[in-house]
């Protein structure tokens, strides 16, 4: 188990271990590299056009993360494009379209800010337009 202490403060490295352990099905292990105070912007799969929702703490990302994994859905990490302690991402989730009311080629983008070797900030957007416009506002 990851202490503190040694975690990555790069965030390719830190958002990278974390997908891959996901990836893996090591929920718990991703986790450690969650800050606790998460603030995880979504959009609700369930609208067409959402929008977006606040939730705090890393405890109700894993429930949306424990509802996928039964769902049988696995993500993929295609790219990371940092920022600063800020990196867009691009992941493939085969069989994610089917279960939201919009279409993205089964694909999340996300603006995802690390600091002290965790995420502590978790941004979804539409589509990669707005990832980039997120990650380096004009």
């Amino acid at each position: 188990m990851a202490q503190v202490g040694s975690m990555p403060d790069d965030p390719d490295e830190v958002i990278r271990r974390a997908y891959e352990a996901y990836g893996r099905g090591d929920l718990a292990t991703m986790l450690e590299l969650i800050d606790p105070d998460l603030e995880w912007t979504y959009l609700d799969p369930a609208f067409e056009h959402p929008d977006p929702q606040v939730c705090h703490g890393r405890d109700e990302l894993a429930t949306a993360l424990r509802r996928q994994q039964r769902q049988g859905l696995r993500s993929e990490l295609e790219e990371v494009i940092v920022d600063g302690d800020r990196a867009a991402v691009v992941v493939r989730t085969p069989g994610l379209d089917a279960h939201r009311a919009w279409q993205a080629d089964d694909r999340n983008f996300d603006v995802i800010t690390v600091r002290g070797g965790r995420i502590v900030a978790l941004r979804a957007c539409r589509d990669r337009e707005e990832a980039m416009a997120v990650l380096s506002p004009a």
